[in-house]
């Protein structure tokens, strides 16, 4: 990083330009894209570009357009707003983000209470509107986890944290290409999943009836601790596979754990319906990735228990092929 606050980043071929003004994030900032910083770019070459600002009311009103139309809610409880190619993100937790998509570029205006979570804020701020930019390049950036074992690659899309399956699976000797976010893209005919540094959540909650609380107001009110599994786990790093397979898992953990395989024809909607990314412009050639993944990968359901071991085990049947389609998906075939 230059002295003006500014990052060159090469994002898996890439071009980024980041600018952080918010010193609160800037180490939680540092961890996600120190692999990727390079002194400078070859002259000529384009890049995405983002900043990342303290929030300024007068700054904040000036780009804001009252004739936007708000979308449908996102995956991640953002409110999201749309004017043409301008878009809008607003989370009342950390702050405001102006997404353009025909500049390739984004304004993030972060709230103070952002400092409380720096990592989750570098999500918001950082993460999710570059994935937004880079998307019409090819790559695509998703808050999910991807592991790898003996040749074989998953890309894992949950609605809840998996620190502790994550964790026994490293233990068990899987190896993790993404712990929070994974780089995907399609390349000769295939899904690549790419490394990306991150952390898993330890969420504790605070003392009082926390469990009385609406879920988004519980998950506000929790301290979250964020680990890297890989600076606990050396070696356990893994820099890209060749996707195999995606582990859909379902909302909330259940008695008993299970997975089955998705039938092909049923694959793309199940996938649809997990995604855990709103896609801006999704109807353009690039927003195909859903399609392509269940045309040439494998989907799985599974049910997760408190029993981080049942999931490992669950896992272990799935690579040696012995995971079978549900009940469900027969009958929709």
């Amino acid at each position: 990083m230059s002295s003006d606050n500014i990052y060159r980043l090469a994002v898996h071929g890439l071009a980024v330009q980041l600018r952080c003004d918010v010193p609160a994030v800037t180490e939680a900032l540092d961890h996600y894209i120190e692999p990727f910083i390079v002194p400078a770019f070859p002259q000529g070459f384009g890049a995405v570009s983002g900043a990342i600002r303290a929030y300024d009311q007068r700054e904040v009103l000036k780009c804001l357009s009252p004739t936007a139309r708000r979308l449908a809610a996102t995956p991640d409880f953002l409110e999201l707003y749309q004017e043409q190619e301008r878009y809008w993100v607003i989370d009342e937790r950390w702050g405001l983000c102006e997404i353009n998509l025909l500049k390739g570029s984004w304004r993030s205006w972060l709230l103070p209470t952002a400092a409380r979570d720096p990592v989750r804020a570098v999500h918001f701020a950082a993460l999710w509107p570059m994935a937004q930019a880079l998307r019409g390049k090819g790559l695509h950036l998703l808050p999910a986890s991807a592991i790898s074992r003996g040749g074989s690659s998953y890309l894992i899309l949950s609605p809840f944290g998996i620190d502790r399956e994550l964790t026994a699976l490293v233990q068990a000797g899987w190896r993790v290409i993404g712990q929070s976010w994974t780089a995907v893209r399609h390349e000769g005919g295939r899904i690549e999943l790419l490394h990306l540094p991150g952390y898993v959540e330890r969420p504790v909650a605070p003392a009082g009836h926390a469990g009385l609380l609406p879920t988004r107001d519980r998950r506000s009110a929790q301290t979250p601790t964020w680990i890297d599994l890989m600076g606990e786990y050396c070696g356990a790093e893994q820099r890209y596979g060749f996707c195999n397979g995606v582990i859909i898992v379902e909302p909330g953990r259940r008695p008993t754990a299970a997975m089955s395989r998705i039938e092909r024809g049923r694959a793309g909607v199940a996938l649809r319906a997990a995604w855990p990314i709103a896609e801006l412009h999704p109807h353009r050639r690039q927003g195909q990735l859903l399609s392509q993944i269940a045309q040439l990968c494998t989907c799985f359901e599974a049910e997760l228990t408190r029993d981080c071991g049942e999931f490992v085990d669950a896992m272990a049947r799935m690579a040696s092929g012995k995971v079978t389609s549900s009940r469900r998906s027969a009958a929709v075939a």
